[in-house]
């Protein structure tokens, strides 16, 4: 649905006179023709009627489609067809209720098909925002199937959700605009079919992907709404690359203008009770929550991901009676990395692409990407506050270093372990020919050189050096004749 009301807003963008009172034939011709500029100069894509004081707009994309010139090459998909209600001062209300189908086939290589058994929206476009600054949408019986053809083995994806909700707002201009989005949806489920290894190494296997609900918060600031627009425009209306190519000053132009994108993107997604149904049984958790946040194509590049997954299961035949009291049941990982530029090499690029060479790009601007990527010589990896809980053991860990091409990474972390000697104690239960003797003595050696804390835990400070060199509670190991 996300990828429909961006399309909305792409086709409605371009309207920039005032909405007039009732629906006229000439009216209709006008916005007839803002909105097959979209599309080119083919004719038949966009035809919009008068229908009382509204507007019925449809979009049939098969003339475009049937510029493929390749015999092996297919693609079709259901009109769209929305009513447009003038609103005053620059606004259209926007609705839409309709089923939708779209297909695609390579011959040999590729065979999708995905639709919605229902596809309801309404929403208020502010044309001088150049986006909806309000929308509410509904799906109903999404669904997706999938073969992809690679090497003589097929790959098949079968993708279905019951119900998905959106409602989005935006404020700001055409320039600078900040939006929310916020999505629920029930039952979602995906079975994955894997063919076996060529070399019969491995053999055929499915698996099976489910969670009964769902839900997704974003918001997204300083997005550029109108650049970002007449860019997806320009694309849609070179339908060759030869095209592109020879209009590939323009590109650059447009290219200039939609940087950078956005200023910050942050969401979270959570997935209510997911299960894994696979050949050694099913894996389950009772939520999965995932973070995210990133900066667009800026000078101060940043991104974030953070995990969490409780009430993890792990099937019985993977996991030897000795060793249950090991798999956690709780873990948080926190993954953030900074100190990179994106806006400068994006600025190399546009600059120095050209299209009708091969590369497109000279390879001694390799080199200047690499400095112009990162300022300071290297990028900052970080380790936030991150816990691994299981029934006998809760590890946390934290710490961040610094990474480059051209020195050895630096940096530090704290680890803390409650539950060393009951980890001990697991692995001296397992069966001999296990193997897990041989661990006892890394963690007697790590016992000693850990820093009791008054909280029961015991902790290491991790440090390493440019020089290579470790130290773990400020002793290095190896001068100690340790692993």
């Amino acid at each position: 649905m996300k990828r429909l009301t961006a399309f909305t807003l792409v086709i409605l963008a371009g309207t920039s006179a005032q909405a007039l009172a009732a629906a006229t034939a000439e009216e209709a011709a006008r916005l007839t023709g803002i909105f097959q500029s979209y599309f080119g100069a083919e004719p038949g894509v966009v035809t919009v009627t008068p229908e009382g004081d509204n507007y019925s707009a449809k979009f049939y994309f098969m003339p475009i489609f049937a510029k493929i010139k390749d015999p092996n090459v297919s693609a079709s998909m259901s009109p769209i067809v929305m009513t447009l209600s003038d609103q005053g001062g620059g606004k259209w209300k926007v609705t839409q209720d309709q089923q939708l189908d779209f297909q695609f086939k390579a011959e040999g290589v590729v065979d999708m098909r995905a639709g919605a058994g229902s596809l309801k929206s309404e929403g208020v476009f502010n044309e001088a925002l150049g986006a909806f600054e309000s929308s509410s949408s509904d799906v109903g019986q999404f669904a997706l199937q999938q073969k992809v053809r690679e090497g003589g083995a097929t790959t098949s994806v079968d993708y279905t959700i019951a119900a998905v909700h959106y409602d989005t707002t935006m404020t700001g201009t055409g320039d600078a605009a900040d939006g929310t989005v916020k999505m629920t949806f029930k039952d979602l489920r995906e079975t994955i079919g894997v063919p076996a290894a060529p070399d019969g190494s491995t053999p055929p296997m499915e698996f099976s992907v489910a969670s009964p609900s769902g839900a997704q918060d974003a918001t997204i600031t300083g997005l550029k709404p109108r650049a970002v627009n007449e860019l997806i425009a320009w694309f849609v209306s070179k339908p060759s690359l030869e095209a592109i190519k020879a209009d590939q000053a323009q590109l650059k132009d447009k290219l200039r203008a939609a940087l950078p994108l956005f200023g910050n993107v942050s969401g979270t997604m959570t997935l209510d009770d997911m299960s894994v149904n696979t050949m050694m049984g099913v894996f389950g958790m009772q939520k999965l929550d995932v973070l995210v946040d990133m900066n667009g194509v800026v000078e101060n590049g940043a991104v974030r991901e953070k995990f969490s997954i409780t009430g993890l299961k792990v099937p019985d035949m993977i996991v030897p009676p000795w060793a249950s009291s090991l798999v956690p049941d709780k873990l948080t990982i926190d993954f953030n990395l900074a100190d990179f530029n994106l806006a400068a090499p994006a600025k190399l690029v546009i600059d120095n692409f050209d299209l009708t060479q091969e590369p497109p790009l000279k390879p001694e601007i390799e080199s200047q990407l690499l400095q112009a990527l990162l300022p300071k010589g290297a990028v900052s990896v970080s380790l936030g506050a991150s816990e691994i809980i299981a029934k006998i053991f809760d590890l946390k860990l934290e710490g961040s270093m610094t990474a480059s091409p051209m020195a050895m990474p630096a940096g530090q972390a704290l680890v803390k372990l409650k539950g060393i000697d009951e980890v001990m104690a697991a692995l001296q239960a397992a069966p001999p020919e296990m193997g897990m003797a041989q661990m006892a003595t890394p963690f007697i050696i790590a016992k000693g050189m850990a820093k009791a804390e008054p909280d029961g835990y015991l902790s290491w400070k991790i440090e390493s050096t440019p020089t290579g060199s470790v130290l773990v509670n400020g002793v290095d190991p190896m001068k100690m004749g340790g692993p």
